[in-house]
C-alpha cells in the first residue's frame, strides 16, 4: 500500500460508548467532497444506522487523481462495520488501492477481537475503537484500528481553537482538533452542534488533503 494511499483513507469510522447519544443529534449521512490542494479529486460518503442493539456504519469513497488530464492515481475503497456497547464487534473493508487490493476482516470472538487482513493476522484485547470523526469523544481512545491495514495505531487528539470552515458554500464557526499518531496528522472540525463538518490532512509529498461536507 502506497503511503500516499494511505492518507487519503482517513475516513476509517468506529465508534464510542458516547456513539449513540451523538447518532441521536447528528444527521444519518455525511457526504465530504475531497479535495488535494484546493482541485476536487472525488468524495467519501458516510452512512449509519441502528439494527437492534448495534450501530452499523457504512462508508464509500472514490477518488482519481490527474495530472494534464491523465489519471495518475486512483482509489476506492469501501467499508461496513457493526458496532455493539461501545465497541467494535465486526469489521469487512476491502479498498483498491492504485491496482493494489487491500482487505481488512475483524470480528470479537470470546474477549478477544481476531483480525484478518493484507497484512496478515493479529489478535487484540480490550474494547475496540476505529477512527470515528463523526463522534469526537471516540477518538480520545489511546488508540484506534486502521480499517484498511489493520494496524492499532497509539493516537493524541488536542484541541486547537475556534476557526471559521467553509459549510455547503458559507462559513461557519468550528472547533478545530488536532489528531496525531506514527506518519499521521490529521485535523478535525466540528460545528457547535458538534457535527464533523471537515478535515484536513497535510501528506508526506507536502501535498494537502482536504474534506468538506456538502
Amino acid at each position: 500500500m502506497s503511503k500516499f494511499g494511505a492518507a487519503l483513507m482517513l475516513g476509517l469510522l468506529g465508534a464510542s460508548a458516547a456513539m449513540a447519544r451523538a447518532a441521536d443529534l447528528a444527521p444519518s449521512n455525511w457526504h465530504f467532497k475531497a479535495l488535494l490542494d484546493g482541485k476536487r479529486i472525488g468524495e467519501h460518503d458516510f452512512v449509519l444506522t441502528h439494527k437492534d442493539d448495534e450501530v452499523v456504519i457504512d462508508d464509500v469513497a472514490h477518488f482519481k487523481v490527474t495530472m494534464a488530464l491523465i489519471p495518475v492515481y486512483a482509489y476506492d475503497h469501501r467499508n461496513h462495520e457493526a458496532w455493539r456497547n461501545g465497541c467494535l464487534a465486526t469489521i469487512s473493508s476491502h479498498a483498491n488501492d492504485n491496482g493494489k487490493k487491500v482487505f481488512v476482516h475483524g470480528a470479537t470472538t470470546g474477549e478477544v477481537f481476531e483480525i484478518l487482513s493484507s497484512r496478515g493476522a493479529r489478535t487484540l484485547s480490550g474494547c475496540v475503537h476505529s477512527f470515528a470523526y463523526w463522534d469526537k469523544e471516540s477518538l480520545t481512545a489511546p488508540r484506534l484500528l486502521n480499517a484498511q491495514t489493520g494496524e492499532y495505531q497509539a493516537v493524541t487528539l488536542t484541541r486547537v481553537g475556534m476557526q471559521n470552515v467553509s459549510v455547503g458554500g458559507q462559513s461557519i464557526a468550528a472547533t478545530r482538533y488536532a489528531l496525531r499518531a506514527a506518519h499521521l496528522s490529521i485535523d478535525v472540525w466540528y460545528s457547535d452542534s458538534g457535527q464533523w463538518v471537515a478535515l484536513e490532512s497535510k501528506l508526506e509529498s507536502g501535498r494537502t488533503l482536504r474534506y468538506e461536507i456538502q
